[in-house]
């Protein structure tokens, strides 16, 4: 809860990052909020009120997943209207005829947001949400310690640039 406040905040990107990692450890713990709070909430080192806030947040998480039957797969419908946000302001920059910036950066990372697709089957899937599967896929792979080539590398690092200029104008928008 506290640390998604302020990702929420300071960064959308790693915000929606960061839930999506939070509904993969609920369904690793079959939703057992007593596992969470011995894994996850005590682990906090703040106030008994402030902990019993962080476990009330991961219960209504619970409740969220299971009332949106996303128990097994997917994400909570907050996150999906999120990403719908950040597609429609990737479309606007890149019809915006005075944002270069954007343009460049999306011809850097077009190529390899159209090998991500062909190789993760996401033909349905926005050039935002092809980058943010891809980058969740790069930090799983990390926690499990596996090597990732210097071309994935370059590739991730050219989704980064482009969904790092995304959260900035979402964060302008958002504070306009």
């Amino acid at each position: 809860m506290i640390i998604a406040e302020q990702k929420k905040k300071e960064n959308i990107v790693e915000y929606i990052l960061y839930i999506r990692q939070i509904q993969e450890i609920l369904r690793a713990n079959k939703f057992d909020i007593n596992k969470i709070e011995e894994l996850v909430i005590n682990k906090y080192d703040v106030s008994d009120s402030i902990k019993d806030e962080i476990r009330n947040w991961y219960t209504d998480l619970i409740l969220a997943m299971k009332q949106e039957k996303i128990e097994e797969s997917g994400d909570l419908e907050l996150i999906k209207i999120l990403i719908k946000n950040l597609d429609y302001i990737h479309d606007s920059l890149l019809k915006d005829p005075e944002d270069f910036k954007h343009k460049e950066l999306f011809r850097w990372a077009e190529p390899n947001i159209k090998e991500y697709r062909n190789l993760s089957n996401a033909d349905k899937e926005s050039d935002v949400e092809v980058c943010i599967n891809a980058i969740n896929s790069l930090l799983l792979l990390r926690l499990k310690n596996q090597a990732i080539s210097e071309e994935t590398a370059q590739a991730m690092q050219t989704f980064t640039n482009l969904l790092a200029n995304i959260a900035l104008h979402y964060h302008q928008k958002d504070v306009n």
